[in-house]
């Protein structure tokens, strides 16, 4: 397996899976030296692209390929031009402002913990892993005019977290007065969802993440309270029967308790219908820090990438309407739409306010040192046009280049040096790769192998 880095003037790396031998009858990969863009070239391909990287007019390159091959000029042109055509619609050989990255805050989304109440005591939880203590509610004032100046400037999506949100004693007139505007992202236990609350829910532009933790009540309970999964199922008929089937997902974290049953958590949501299922990586804060030892001390790496592998090749030999994010970051073959610089990570573009107003770039980053500000005295606005998140985003954009194994690396204009927030949780931080660099090496060199043999 051969990975070419470009000489400091080449526009562009080369993954070749058996070799870069231009003789050898293989398809390649060239790879945006700048930005996430690739493009898949078959031998001549590629030697057409190196030639003109190197400068070398188009007549010429063809003039030598007539040379070379015995071919006639005109077809030699044929693929000079077919190639050049699909590499300037990738921008490859555009120097002008290459390599200097740029996320431009922008308001488009907030993630509010309006209350640190829950009627659950759930053993991962990462209630904590901002300040220690943590005031009970965020007025539903403040959050109104939260509200208010998110839709003033344009923002899109408001994401309500707790606790348990549907403890804050104003929870309903807060959804009622987001869903005015905002599409509203719930993330809840999921326990406290009877007919009533079904039926109140289904008048709202709302999509709605359940937590669950076991594929059975024995597995999931122990995690999250008694009883707490036969709620979770009864939760989610109620809200499938009054249409909004299509707007739930689950949402798991990977716990020793559940390592083995991963799978079964992905059956269970299938049979029951459930669009879409997250798997999330333990963090080692809040309540998880303190029972680390039973919760975490016995998942490695290697038992992540067991199920990442196990999950993209289902979802390659065996496509269902069932969704499934492993929370893999940085491992993507196109950037998703919306994402207009070419920056996968939503950091710049979205807010996060804990029980106490203190406002985050990210519900990864909510650490003394990422702390952007306090939404009682500072606006949204302000804070997201403050130095301190265009610092933040500088950094972001940076990493792939101050981080050495980054820097070195084929892959870093997809990959971006992966999460910031694992980085932080897995090394303490920002400036390094996080534990899952090395697997999303191998994953990205899986998956253009796919893509090159056509399977």
């Amino acid at each position: 397996m051969t990975r070419n880095m470009p000489s400091h003037s080449s526009s562009f790396f080369v993954y070749s899976p058996t070799g870069s031998d231009v003789s050898s009858g293989q398809e390649h990969i060239l790879l945006h030296r700048f930005s996430p863009a690739w493009l898949q070239v078959n031998d001549t391909g590629l030697e057409i692209a190196l030639a003109m990287d190197q400068g070398m007019p188009m007549d010429a390159v063809a003039q030598n390929l007539s040379e070379k091959y015995h071919i006639s000029l005109k077809a030699a042109h044929t693929d000079v031009s077919r190639v050049a055509r699909a590499l300037a619609e990738k921008e490859f050989f555009n120097r002008k402002n290459l390599g200097v990255f740029v996320r431009k805050p922008v308001l488009e989304s907030t993630y509010l913990h309006i209350t640190s109440r829950c009627n659950l005591s759930c053993v991962q939880c990462y209630a904590g892993c901002g300040q220690a203590h943590q005031k009970e509610d965020l007025p539903f004032s403040l959050i109104s005019a939260l509200l208010d100046e998110m839709t003033d400037q344009g923002a899109g999506s408001v994401i309500i977290s707790g606790g348990e949100p549907l403890l804050h004693p104003d929870i309903r007139p807060i959804l009622k007065k987001a869903s005015e505007k905002l599409t509203i992202r719930l993330l809840t236990n999921g326990t406290l969802i009877d007919r009533s609350w079904a039926d109140f829910l289904s008048d709202l532009n709302i999509y709605i993440q359940i937590s669950i933790d076991g594929p059975t009540a024995e597995i999931n309970d122990p995690i999250r309270g008694k009883g707490s999964y036969e709620k979770i199922l009864q939760a989610v008929d109620y809200l499938q029967a009054v249409g909004l089937a299509d707007r739930l997902n689950f949402c798991t974290t990977v716990m020793n308790q559940n390592l083995l049953y991963l799978k079964d958590i992905i059956l269970l949501g299938t049979r029951i219908g459930v669009p879409l299922m997250r798997f999330l990586p333990l963090r080692r804060c809040g309540m998880a820090r303190d029972n680390w030892r039973d919760i975490g001390s016995g998942i490695h790496i290697t038992d992540h990438e067991t199920f990442y592998t196990h999950v993209t090749e289902m979802q390659r030999t065996h496509p269902s309407s069932v969704d499934i994010s492993c929370g893999l970051s940085g491992f993507m073959l196109e950037i998703p739409k919306g994402f207009d610089d070419d920056i996968w990570c939503p950091i710049g573009k979205q807010l996060v306010v804990d029980t106490n107003g203190d406002t985050y770039p990210c519900v990864l980053l909510m650490t003394a040192d990422f702390k952007i500000g306090n939404i009682y005295d500072t606006g949204l606005m302000q804070m997201v046009q403050s130095r301190e998140m265009q610092q933040i985003c500088r950094t972001l954009v940076q990493r792939r280049q101050l981080i050495d194994k980054c820097a070195a690396c084929l892959w870093q204009n997809l990959c971006q040096a992966g999460c910031m927030g694992q980085s932080l949780d897995n090394k303490g931080t920002v400036l390094d790769v996080d534990d899952f660099c090395d697997y999303r090496k191998k994953a990205y060199a899986w998956a253009f192998n796919i893509i090159i043999k056509g399977t």
